[in-house]
């Protein structure tokens, strides 16, 4: 419910402040008389009134006295004053010292009611002015404090193309007061690159039919601040401003404003992201490749097996045998590279201690490279991390020897391990858990790497080195590894500053198991073994190396043929020797079906992949044992030997005699 306004009458006349009373009544106002200045004092002390209408004449105190009153105390107040003709004077001094207006007397109550009305109507717009030019402050202030913290640079450019406004973060991003691009046009520091798009995106604004708002540059940074030729990556919005329509209907373009945006971090996620999948992706193709190309093995070690097992270790062919089998060995090692890269590349992953692995590797490396200086810095105190050695041990010869062929003329190599907290950003990028991770850093002083072959320095098959004289799996291997095991390798070099890769593996707290090496001892034995593989050079090789171990064999060329075998033969096989990747029906469905068949029976899988992935899934539903292809005789043989058939079937033949 709103409120009567209150108005205060001040007179030493009761009649005419009677008569005021009643006329101001009758239109709703609350009124109050005073017939003293004292009187009138002590009222405007109590209340806080609408109006005044002060008498220039009374008798204890001059009416001026009491409007200097009125405008220290309540400044906003409107004050109306009575003079006689004979006080013109005193009314036009007292409208110079802040009165609203004057009346003559005598004057007609319509007149006194309308300069009432008026007064009030001018002190509610005052008062809504002031309201509102408190809340333009205030926004103001929010505005202007928006636009100076605000990370991105908001700009604002005349006709022209020159500055006419810059934020505060121009100064933080690029190194330039605001001041000192004032006045000069956006193409001064703008790359000679990008100017020509720039151009194009702030000409396009001044017709109003923009196809886009934004565009990706290079800005230059003030080069007393940074230095000669720093660029930062920016992004770009504008939106043309115009005149208000005139009369003609057409818009006059009179400027430009929009926002300045750094995305040097965005740039670097995006180009992370693109490596992690272009790496996926060449790693599903080296996949394929290593794991076909250990099947092709796998048939040229088991026919040279099986001539060896022939011929003899006296016969002199026995010596080309030897040979060729070093060099399927080295070409495992090349397969084995490829799916260390391919994130397939773990055997037996135990718990281990970096500082010792990188100790003992450093130290062999050290060995042979004489005009290298090694420098170790090791963290205080034991760096586990769960891995296969052998691979880790990969990884540190890969990266010592790409630093060693990095400094021709000799140098320096600098280790160091470090336990480190990985934030939620940087795990971000590299696709990591956040965590505690052990990081070691390899830091040669050679030539450094240029910034083009930088971004494919983890590609497979990519070198710098002349042909013949590297595979270019080195770099690509070791990523795949140190990927496989749930962590990155980043790495950062200047032409001529030398390089620096950073490993980041998870640690954990767990005791170190140490690797046990065992002999390669071939174990007969007897049994019935089903082989299965679609291959069928695999499936001819098997069946004869294990029916010379002293195996009966069985094969299958497809899950669905092995699981016909078994039904058919049911106890009768004592193992299955179970290939993992097979067109139709794989490997983990043919073990479900096994299984379900026979609960008990033994079954180890083969795969030209490593123990990985789907591999160790089947494994952990109940499989007995993996053995990876090209496998040599003595580990097939072991392998099989610590299952035992021959124990379960001995007991199935004591329980058939008893039963006959």
């Amino acid at each position: 419910m709103t409120r009567s306004l209150e108005i205060l009458i001040v007179a030493d006349d009761p009649r005419m402040c009677n008569s005021l009373e009643a006329l101001l009544k009758s239109r709703t106002y609350e009124v109050s008389s005073a017939n003293c200045g004292k009187d009138a004092l002590v009222s405007l002390k109590t209340t806080q009134f609408d109006l005044v209408i002060l008498d220039v004449h009374l008798q204890d105190i001059r009416g001026h006295e009491i409007l200097s009153h009125i405008k220290i105390q309540h400044p906003d107040t409107p004050v109306i004053f009575i003079a006689g003709d004979t006080d013109l004077d005193s009314a036009l001094l007292a409208l110079r010292c802040g009165a609203y207006n004057y009346i003559r007397k005598p004057f007609e109550p319509d007149e006194l009611l309308k300069t009432v009305e008026n007064a009030l109507t001018q002190r509610l717009l005052r008062q809504e002015k002031d309201i509102i030019d408190q809340e333009l402050k205030l926004s103001e202030a929010m505005y202007r404090s928006l636009v100076e913290n605000i990370p991105d640079i908001i700009y604002t450019l005349d006709t022209d193309g020159k500055f006419t406004f810059l934020s505060e973060s121009v100064e933080q991003l690029l190194g330039y007061a605001p001041e000192e691009l004032i006045g000069k046009h956006y193409a001064t520091f703008v790359a000679k690159a990008d100017r020509k798009k720039v151009h194009w995106l702030f000409n396009e604004g001044r017709s109003g039919n923009r196809t886009t708002t934004e565009l990706e540059l290079r800005l230059q940074a003030s080069e007393k601040k940074f230095g000669p030729d720093r660029f930062l990556n920016v992004e770009v919005k504008s939106i043309g401003i115009y005149e208000s329509v005139p009369p003609d209907g057409k818009k006059r373009f009179v400027g430009t404003h929009g926002v300045i945006r750094d995305i040097h971090e965005k740039k670097r996620l995006q180009t992370q992201l693109h490596i992690a999948q272009r790496m996926e992706a060449l790693g599903t193709l080296a996949g394929g490749i290593a794991h076909d190309f250990n099947n092709l093995l796998m048939g040229i070690q088991g026919r040279c097996t099986l001539v060896s097992m022939d011929l003899g270790d006296a016969h002199p062919l026995a010596e080309h045998l030897n040979a060729i089998d070093d060099y399927i060995c080295s070409a495992r090692g090349l397969t084995d590279q490829l799916l260390g890269y391919t994130r397939g590349g773990k055997y037996e992953v135990k718990p281990i201690d970096i500082n010792d692995m990188l100790q003992t590797t450093a130290t062999m490396f050290g060995r042979t490279k004489k005009e290298i200086a090694i420098h170790i810095e090791f963290h205080d105190g034991d760096i586990v991390v769960e891995a296969d050695s052998r691979q880790i041990e990969q990884v540190l010869i890969n990266l010592f020897v790409n630093a060693w062929q990095a400094m021709p003329g000799g140098g320096t190599l600098h280790l160091n391990t470090r336990v480190i907290t990985l934030d939620e950003e940087f795990c971000t990028a590299y696709r990591l858990e956040p965590g505690t991770y052990a990081r070691i850093k390899v830091i040669d002083t050679g030539i450094g790497i240029d910034t083009e072959n930088l971004s494919r320095i983890f590609d497979p098959f990519f070198t710098t080195k002349e042909r013949n004289r590297g595979t270019g799996l080195g770099l690509a291997s070791a990523f795949g590894i140190v990927k496989n095991h749930c962590g990155t390798i980043t790495v950062y070099s200047e032409v001529g500053q030398g390089t620096t890769f950073t490993v980041y593996l998870p640690a954990l707290d767990k005791p170190v198991v140490k690797h046990v090496s065992e002999k390669e001892e071939i174990i007969t034995g007897t049994g019935t073994i089903l082989l299965v593989d679609d291959e069928d050079m695999i499936l001819e090789v098997g069946q004869q190396i294990l029916e010379r171990l002293g195996y009966r064999v069985a094969t299958a060329n497809s899950g669905q043929q092995a699981i016909e075998t078994l039904q058919q033969m049911g106890s009768k096989i004592d193992l299955v020797l179970l290939d993992m990747v097979m067109p139709g029906m794989g490997g983990g469905d043919v073990f479900d079906h096994i299984r379900e068949i026979l609960p008990d029976i033994r079954v180890i899988l083969s795969s030209g992949y490593a123990i990985d992935g789907q591999a160790r899934e089947i494994i952990k539903r109940g499989c007995n044992g993996f053995i990876q292809k090209p496998f040599v005789v003595s580990e097939l043989s072991q392998k099989i030997s610590r299952l035992g058939i021959e124990k379960n079937n001995s007991i199935r033949e004591k329980r058939k005699n008893q039963n006959c």
